[in-house]
């Protein structure tokens, strides 16, 4: 049997991550019969990224539970790859944005995935198939933290709360850099060819997107649309305003507990616009950063940068 021509999206978070495992997923039956298994990022996750993650959490010293030795997680990545082979597709899929972390990392620190070495490290090498294709959305710093932090907001406890404040002081501190993210992915998935676009075009880059997933054997035109009906909301900006609020007039923990009926009273939308903490002053500087990596990204030899012009020209 030959071995499958395997394909990894790696996010990142807030780049349509879920858009497109969405229409993956809702076309996966259509796929298999084109020879493409795309698995569904949710047991991605389950069986393999979070047992990563354990493994590599413990090689950092942090204090975690369970713990997983490299001798179990080879086990468990035989136990997720093995079934997948024994289908004898001819090209797998693979989609998890947690790869290099979480937005919690981020929005914690001020970082691009502060653990991301070690995370993408051994998200790559106990993969037991050769890694052919990375595909990697980035997005406008300014925008990705924001989102970032609203993200984080869904699921942070009261004994870890950053604050708005924080968030921006460190993001503008640190000065993330998605070049330096991507050289990590270089590192670790050294044979593979690493496609980038930029968040800002994904409506018009979207077909392409989807076809360097899929393969050429794949009419795009047969794909079906996601369903929405289930799409939780995004909260806007006014949520988050008024959670910071009462967050200073509560505490956390009590004003924790209604972020969700935040979110669903003032959902992103027509009515309510999304969540945006930076000065005009800010936003701008995070922009010439953002543009500074994009032009590296397009001058890069092993890159390859998606526009809606085709593959950036050297």
């Amino acid at each position: 049997m030959s071995k499958p021509y395997v394909v990894v999206h790696g996010g990142f978070h807030k780049t349509a991550t879920s858009h497109v495992q969405s229409t993956l997923n809702r076309n996966s039956g259509y796929l298999a019969k084109q020879g493409v298994t795309y698995v569904h990022h949710r047991d991605t996750r389950k069986q393999y990224t979070i047992p990563c993650q354990l493994n590599a959490y413990e090689k950092l010293g942090l204090d975690w539970s369970p713990r997983i030795s490299d001798a179990e997680l080879r086990e468990h990545a035989r136990a997720f790859f093995d079934p997948l082979v024994a289908k004898g597709a001819d090209r797998i899929v693979l989609s998890d944005e947690n790869m290099a972390g979480h937005c919690g990392h981020c929005t914690k620190r001020g970082v691009l995935y502060r653990w991301r070495r070690k995370l993408i490290e051994t998200f790559a090498t106990f993969i037991p198939l050769e890694v052919r294709e990375v595909h990697i959305g980035v997005r406008n710093y300014a925008d990705f933290f924001a989102s970032a932090y609203v993200e984080y907001l869904r699921s942070v406890s009261g004994n870890s709360f950053v604050s708005e404040e924080k968030m921006k002081q460190q993001v503008l501190e640190n000065m993330p850099s998605w070049m330096n993210v991507l050289k990590t992915i270089q590192t670790f998935f050294p044979d593979a060819t690493i496609h980038v676009w930029r968040h800002e075009d994904f409506r018009a880059l979207e077909q392409v997107v989807l076809g360097n997933l899929c393969g050429p054997g794949v009419d795009l035109a047969k794909l079906k649309a996601p369903k929405d009906a289930n799409k939780r909301p995004t909260a806007s900006g006014r949520a988050v305003e008024e959670l910071l609020r009462l967050i200073y007039e509560e505490g956390p923990d009590a004003a924790l507990r209604q972020r969700v009926e935040l979110q669903e009273r003032y959902p992103r939308g027509r009515e309510f616009a999304g969540y945006d903490p930076w000065t005009e002053q800010e936003r701008a500087h995070l922009t010439r950063f953002y543009e500074k990596d994009i032009a590296d990204v397009a001058a890069d030899p092993g890159l390859t940068l998606i526009t809606p012009r085709g593959v950036a020209v050297r």
